[in-house]
C-alpha cells in the first residue's frame, strides 16, 4: 500500500493512558525491549524521561514525561487525572529503579495538550532544555517512552525506548493547540507513551498527544505513520510563567 493511501486510511487515535501490567525480565534475560519498533536506551541517553503514574509508589504507570527542572515534570494534559499521583525519575527501568517523587500541583495548559506537574520534593537530576523555536520541516528528531509493543495491548516495555521520527509540519491536537507534526521512521509511539517528549536538536519540541492507528499486526516498515506533539514553543510562555523554567 502506498503511504499516501495509508496515511488517509490510518485513523488518529487520543493516546489513554496505558495498562499498568508489565512484562519484568525473565531469569534468562529475555525480555520485550522494541515497542511497535524502536530500540532500548539508556539513561545516560535520556536522562530526564520521567514515568508518570496513577498511584502513590509510581507502580500504575500510564504516561511518559520530561524533567524541565529540579521540581517540574512536564506531560500532556489528557494524562490528567485526581489520580495522577507520582512519577519515577533517574531510571530506564518501569516500576523500578530511581527515585519517586509525589505530584504536589498540576497545571493544564490553556492552550494545549499540556500539563505541568509539580513534585514535593525537588530531583536533582538532569534535565532536558526547552526549545523556543518551532522545529523546520525535514529535521531528525527522536521520541522516548515506555509505551505498548502493539497496537490497543501491553504490556508496556520494561526498558525506556526511543525511535527515529521527522518533522513534517504543523497541526494541532484535541485541545485545538498548535502541534508539531512527525512521520514515524523506525518506530511508532502507542499508548503509555503519551505525554513522552519530542527531541530535536538536543531539546523539547514537543509532548505527545496523539499518533495514527496502526494496523492489527506491527507493520515491518513503520515509515508513513504520523504522531502529533502539543508544541512546546507555541506553549512555552505560558510553560515558563508557571514553572519559571525559560526556553532558549
Amino acid at each position: 500500500m502506498k503511504i499516501a493511501k495509508l496515511l488517509a486510511a490510518a485513523a488518529v487515535v487520543l493516546l489513554a493512558p496505558a495498562n499498568a501490567a508489565t512484562a519484568a525480565p525473565a531469569e534468562d534475560g529475555s525480555v520485550h525491549k522494541n515497542i511497535a519498533g524502536g530500540t532500548a536506551t539508556s539513561v545516560s541517553a535520556a536522562p530526564f524521561a520521567a514515568q508518570v503514574s496513577f498511584d502513590a509508589t509510581c507502580t500504575k504507570v500510564g504516561c511518559t514525561g520530561s524533567q524541565i527542572s529540579a521540581s517540574w515534570v512536564i506531560t500532556a494534559k489528557h494524562c490528567n487525572s485526581t489520580s495522577l499521583r507520582s512519577v519515577r525519575l533517574g531510571t530506564t527501568y518501569l516500576q523500578s529503579g530511581g527515585a519517586v517523587r509525589a505530584v504536589a500541583a498540576r497545571y493544564a495548559s490553556p492552550m494545549g495538550d499540556v500539563l505541568l506537574l509539580k513534585l514535593s520534593a525537588p530531583y536533582y537530576g538532569t534535565y532536558v532544555g526547552l526549545s523556543g523555536s518551532f522545529p523546520e520541516g525535514g529535521a531528525a528528531a527522536r521520541v522516548y517512552g515506555w509505551g505498548y509493543q502493539s497496537e490497543g495491548s501491553g504490556p508496556m516495555s520494561y526498558f525506556l525506548k526511543t525511535a527515529d521520527v521527522t518533522v513534517t509540519g504543523q497541526g494541532s491536537d484535541p485541545s485545538g493547540g498548535p502541534t508539531v507534526t512527525t512521520r514515524s521512521q523506525t518506530g511508532h509511539t502507542l499508548n503509555g507513551d503519551s505525554g513522552g517528549p519530542l527531541i530535536v536538536n538536543g531539546k523539547l519540541a514537543g509532548v505527545l498527544s496523539t499518533s495514527s492507528i496502526l494496523p492489527a499486526q506491527n507493520p515491518s516498515d513503520y515509515t508513513g505513520y504520523s504522531n502529533e506533539h502539543a508544541s512546546v514553543a507555541r506553549n512555552l510562555s505560558w510553560i515558563t510563567s508557571v514553572s519559571g523554567v525559560p526556553g532558549s
